[in-house]
């Protein structure tokens, strides 16, 4: 909760409260009592919203309610004394639902539509984190090692990621672990993802924005910062060898020169925007590349774009490949489905080149909060979808626990 809404949240519970008190001592009819009884009840609401990020909206719906009904009832009556007050009251209540809207972003979050559903074989955890641990993404090298983008420290209810504590986590065939990278503090490790040469690359969003080159050593460098205002999501690379990333906030997909970290603008389209003002969902999420072709996950209009890749390295207009399907990142099989993580819905659909769509998992196969997913290499090339999770702490839990889980498909 930014500071100046925390401030107006306490003011307004102070003044509510005052004017309570002073209803309820000097009342001598019900109506006033009642008033008084529902002033008390804003002041409580004013007071509690201040740790509850998600009410604070319904709180100013509530308070902007009662100072209207003050204000009119002032007017109607010709009393002068409090009108000030009242309209004070009034215009600090719409402040107040104005800096913080999240209530209002979740109700209004992207609906999934009721899929029919073809579960996969099985599954297994493979990790289970510690709590407060989430897990952004998930991606494989050929010689069938996992590495995971590993989070902790952020408040998903406010976006603070002051105290962001990230790394990224090498798992081998047999389970042995290693550190590859630790990120600087108030930094989130995002997407992984490798080049043909097997170079790795993430992207961080936080203190500092932008994409990074991790060699064998564990040592790191940041390749390329993104623009202020950028939200670096999905990151891929394409045939032509360049870098390619999602920004969630700008609509735009971001190429860069992987040899000397140039930065341009390869897709500006409005398809892959978010709404304004009320979109809680990110806009352009996971991307990845099926041939020529982009493939774009839009989780505020739960659609999947597509892009074609020309000679010339433009792209095509959008074209809608998906609908209803508030997909995060994804994963393509050599047959070109898509097997789309919906994050806070807690499924796995699969699309295929036709447009079927099918829920291949869900909480069952402990799809809690799905982030990311991967299909195995080397030896673990053998149909199975590794799938990264936050554990459920976008729904405001800090000691989730992300979880790796794999999924046989075959």
């Amino acid at each position: 909760m930014n500071t100046i809404a925390l401030w107006i949240a306490g003011l307004l519970g102070i003044v509510f409260g005052v004017r309570a008190v002073s209803k309820l001592l000097k009342a001598k009819q019900t109506r006033r009592w009642g008033l008084g009884l529902l002033e008390m009840l804003g002041s409580i609401a004013a007071f509690l919203s201040v740790t509850q990020p998600f009410f604070v909206f319904f709180v100013a719906v509530l308070l902007s309610l009662l100072s209207f009904a003050t204000t009119l009832t002032q007017r109607l009556r010709a009393l002068s004394g409090g009108t000030a007050m009242a309209v004070l009251t009034l215009l600090g209540s719409l402040a107040l639902g104005a800096l913080q809207p999240f209530g209002l972003k979740v109700l209004l979050l992207p609906k999934a539509e009721a899929l029919a559903a073809d579960p996969v074989v099985s599954s297994r955890i493979v990790k289970t984190f510690a709590p407060g641990e989430w897990l952004e993404s998930v991606q494989t090298d050929p010689n069938g090692h996992l590495f995971v983008s590993v989070n902790e420290g952020e408040n998903y209810m406010t976006g603070d990621k002051s105290k962001v504590r990230a790394r990224v986590l090498e798992i081998g065939p047999t389970g042995q672990e290693r550190t590859v990278f630790t990120m600087p503090p108030g930094t989130t490790v995002g997407m992984i993802t490798f080049d043909q040469q097997g170079h790795l690359f993430v992207n961080s969003q936080g203190r500092v924005r932008g994409v990074w080159q991790i060699s064998g050593d564990s040592k790191g460098r940041l390749l390329a910062e993104l623009p202020n205002g950028s939200w670096p999501n999905g990151l891929t690379t394409g045939p032509d060898g360049k870098l390619y990333v999602a920004d969630s906030s700008l609509g735009t997909v971001w190429r860069i020169n992987p040899e000397n970290g140039k930065v341009s603008a390869a897709i500006e389209d409005k398809q892959l925007k978010s709404r304004p003002y009320i979109a809680l969902a990110p806009g352009a999420n996971g991307l990845q590349f099926y041939g020529n072709t982009l493939y774009v996950t839009v989780s505020d209009s739960a659609t999947v774009q597509s892009f074609n890749l020309q000679g010339n390295g433009t792209f095509s207009s959008a074209k809608v490949f998906a609908k209803g399907i508030p997909g995060d990142d994804f994963a393509i099989d050599h047959a070109g489905s898509l097997y789309v993580t919906t994050h806070p819905f807690n499924t796995i659909v699969r699309v295929n080149q036709q447009g079927q769509r099918r829920v291949i998992a869900t909480g069952k196969e402990h799809i809690i909060g799905a982030t990311s997913a991967a299909f195995g290499k080397g030896a673990r090339a053998d149909g199975t979808l590794y799938v990264a999770t936050d554990g459920g702490a976008f729904s405001g839990d800090q000691a989730a626990r992300g979880t790796l889980v794999a999924l046989q498909l075959q």
